[in-house]
């Protein structure tokens, strides 16, 4: 008997969401978070496979493309606008960054840089209700 509760339950667990996707609300809107090094607070556009980053307080503005590798993973590459505006932007290469979720309201990110092996950051990233 108990066997046959295991099994249903494996069974039944996906189907009643248990293993749904947490990282879904994270995949399209907006967010900020403050970067630890310079106290900016930075915002990020995701929608379909863009990322904008725009610097508050600043001109500042990053267009990256962006590709989902995993449910809470995803690459950005600077678009060609980007690089022209920015070219040490180009040096950093793709970055790769795994959401952790935090909350309804937030998540964890770390993000590692392709050409920095030992480049690490993490931050909390905020949802902006619009």
């Amino acid at each position: 008997m108990k066997l046959y509760l295991n099994i249903l339950l494996l069974v039944l667990l996906p189907i009643t969401g248990y293993g749904q996707n947490s990282c879904e609300k994270f995949k399209e809107g907006k967010f900020k978070f403050t970067d630890p090094n310079s106290q900016k607070v930075i915002i990020i556009t995701r929608k379909g496979d863009v990322q904008t980053e725009k610097i508050l307080d600043s001109d500042e503005i990053y267009d990256f493309n962006l590709k989902w590798i995993d449910s809470c993973t995803y690459t950005i590459s600077p678009t060609p606008a980007t690089i022209k505006r920015k070219k040490e932007v180009a040096e950093l290469g793709t970055m790769t960054v795994k959401i952790t979720p935090a909350s309804d309201s937030s998540y964890v990110q770390v993000a590692r840089v392709a050409n920095s092996p030992k480049f690490k950051r993490r931050d909390e990233v905020f949802i902006i209700e619009e």
